[in-house]
């Protein structure tokens, strides 16, 4: 069990956590939260296991983003949900209010998004365009037990909706599909939008537990305060050049102490706020992608479980880091089905399917700084596609 120094001259209050199961609506626990009171001065040693929140001024340490939110927020379930990239869907919305953003490949050589929300996400009053799924992307919202949205999917995400027990998901172009809305200004497949209403209502209407499960372990460890990097080198900019037609890139800009993100030649941008999208954390994590045995359309399989490199960069500097997953509960490897799957259900809790673990290149714990956070799954025999200038 891992110790931290915490140095707060507040109180601080360490709160056992009880939470809701995961998957559908069940019966309610009886169990009442337990609350401790604990003066914490400088040097004080604090637990740092899983199951006990800190808690400041009445607010809970997010585990998603670092920020201080309120009690009953840090115990909802995520929304995972997929966003259009491709240059026609440009300027997305909503996009700005995301806490974590995924970019992956996807057949083709296009790239999509995963932009996972707070449960205080209600009021954004347009989020998209919202594309289809593709199966490793709602393993990797799995892993944040998350609710995922999207419109449509691949035979593999189908298959993986019919026959993961714990995955809860929403389709605005089938089951959930009053729930989404088309634009008058774009053409389709671009103009497919939700909302935070409507993702909420969607969650009612399909019975979705929104509290998180018993079992949900969280992906990342934060600084209670910003600080620098120690052993980094100069990251200014970082261009992630998937393929010859994909390469996005990040700006490290001084004044606000953020990542800019561009794309396309120019800064991605929110519409609804005509900000340009930035974060003060960026990870880069290798992984291997594999092409799918006799699939005619291309589909890639990602695999996750294993140990890997990667990069983390904040405040203009980078750090090699190494992750890792281990899983009682195993994913179908479709790319060696040769096209075929089977019908057996898995059941396992959320966590049994592995939670990701960032290191530094010691084996140390990664500590993200608070704040939103970028992750680039990139192809792990691509190295040479990361530029760091």
């Amino acid at each position: 069990m891992n110790k931290k120094i915490v140095a707060l001259t507040t109180a601080v209050v360490l709160s056992l956590s009880v939470l809701g199961g995961c998957g559908k609506k069940e019966e309610e626990a009886t169990t009442e939260a337990q609350s401790y009171s604990v003066n914490l001065t400088e040097n004080s040693m604090i637990d740092d296991s899983s199951d006990m929140l800190m808690s400041k001024d009445g607010k809970i340490l997010s585990d998603l983003n670092g920020e201080w939110v309120e009690p009953e927020i840090a115990k909802q379930r995520y929304v995972a949900i997929m966003v259009n990239n491709i240059i026609d869907a440009m300027p997305q919305s909503g996009v700005e209010r995301a806490d974590v953003i995924y970019e992956m490949l996807e057949e083709g050589g296009i790239t999509r998004l995963m932009a996972i929300f707070q449960a205080d996400y209600t009021d954004v009053q347009k989020i998209g365009p919202v594309r289809s799924a593709r199966h490793y992307y709602d393993r990797k919202a799995l892993e944040y037990d998350a609710i995922f949205a999207h419109w449509g999917q691949s035979i593999y995400a189908q298959h993986e909706f019919e026959h993961l027990k714990d995955l809860d998901q929403l389709d605005m172009n089938g089951k959930d599909g009053e729930y989404g809305f088309r634009a008058s200004d774009r053409v389709a497949p671009h103009n497919a939008y939700t909302s935070g209403e409507n993702i909420k209502k969607a969650i009612e209407a399909d019975g979705f537990d929104t509290k998180k499960s018993k079992e949900y372990k969280k992906m990342f460890n934060f600084n209670l305060e910003e600080k620098p990097l120690e052993g980094g080198k100069a990251a200014n900019k970082i261009t992630t050049a998937y393929n010859e037609g994909r390469k996005p890139w990040f700006e490290y800009d001084s004044e606000s102490g953020l990542y800019k993100r561009f794309q396309y030649g120019e800064p991605q941008i929110d519409a609804e706020t005509g900000n340009q999208l930035a974060f003060e954390n960026v990870i880069i994590q290798y992984a291997p992608h594999n092409g799918i045995k006799n699939d005619q359309s291309g589909c890639i399989d990602i695999e996750y479980v294993g140990e890997g490199e990667g990069y983390y960069a904040t405040g203009g500097q980078i750090i090699p880091i190494k992750w890792s997953k281990k899983a009682k509960a195993k994913h179908i490897n479709f790319s060696s089905t040769d096209g075929l799957l089977d019908e057996g259900n898995k059941s396992g809790s959320c966590s049994d399917y592995g939670v990701t673990e960032f290191t530094t290149a010691d084996g140390q714990p990664l500590k993200l700084n608070p704040g939103k956070t970028w992750v680039t799954v990139f192809p792990d025999d691509n190295k040479e596609g990361i530029i760091i200038e």
